[in-house]
């Protein structure tokens, strides 16, 4: 074997070996990760369970076994599914038109000359109108279906994603929209090469800071007027003292919300694919 092969490959087994620490190291990592939320999900169970019917009464603070067993009741008995179905339909269908025209907007108004400084006012207005009180109104003209809960879903979710989506397009820098432009870039081309990259990661972060939006829309909508979906179910059960009951509505609400946000995090890693990983960055 020649120096040069030699030397070759030294430096592959030298890499090789990096990489394999590497990897070890963002497995330790991870394990601590898991660790650490393992010790504190067991704190705060453990501190409820002893609070229950020591510091708070158990008829309002219930306890995670009875959680548990309140929870694995409702499962059995179709309950669950058959409320938690309509309450994941509507947060869907809000989360997305919400989403969608946010977005559409936000591309549309930006690519028009002062069109953010003319419609700033009108959004921030329409964004500090408190959504609760909507609520009401949507039941009035919409009745007690699904429909005013996906309306509501959907007002929760639009305005925080076409302000983070503005403010992404408003980063894009001046000098580097010229120089594309220079170099005969079409409108599209620009848009999709320079501008959305830009904004791209304000637009992931409303995208996932709305989706617990979306579903406190829908509850809302279900604990004023609806006679099925989780908010009802949880309005229900409050109704008739059930606090086991009420926390294992709540509890299959926290599920849905870790279900989409892993949902949008392996799309979010699709969109990402461009951005430069340093493995070492994580140590």
């Amino acid at each position: 074997m020649t120096e040069a092969g030699a030397a070759a490959g030294g430096e592959t087994a030298l890499l090789a070996q990096e990489a394999a620490r590497v990897r070890g190291v963002a497995r330790r990592d991870r394990l601590q990760v898991l660790a650490g939320q393992v010790v504190l999900l067991t704190l705060i169970l453990g501190g409820w369970a002893w609070a229950s019917g020591r510091v708070v009464d158990r008829l309002f603070l219930s306890d995670p076994v009875s959680v548990a067993r309140a929870f694995w009741a409702i499962v059995l008995k179709g309950t669950l599914w058959y409320h938690l179905r309509f309450t994941l339909i509507e947060t869907l269908l809000g989360y997305l038109i919400g989403a969608s025209l946010g977005l559409v907007g936000a591309i549309v108004v930006g690519m028009i000359p002062s069109g953010e400084t003319v419609l700033r006012p009108f959004v921030l207005l329409a964004w500090a109108t408190p959504k609760i009180a909507l609520a009401p109104l949507m039941i009035i003209w919409f009745g007690i279906g699904m429909l005013p809960k996906v309306f509501l879903a959907a007002t929760f979710v639009f305005f925080v994603v076409f302000l983070s989506t503005l403010a992404g397009i408003a980063t894009v820098s001046p000098q580097l929209v010229a120089s594309v432009r220079v170099m005969g870039a079409a409108p599209l081309a620009l848009f999709r090469k320079v501008v959305l990259p830009s904004a791209l990661p304000f637009i992931v972060t409303a995208l996932r800071l709305t989706i617990p939006a979306a579903l406190i829309g829908a509850i809302i909508g279900e604990f004023i007027s609806s006679n099925r979906g989780v908010g009802y179910l949880i309005n229900a059960a409050s109704s008739r003292y059930a606090t086991a009951e009420v926390f294992a509505g709540i509890g299959s609400l926290l599920v849905l919300v870790l279900g989409m946000n892993a949902v949008l995090s392996v799309v979010e890693r699709s969109w990402f694919r461009w951005a430069p990983r340093d493995p070492l960055a994580s140590r």
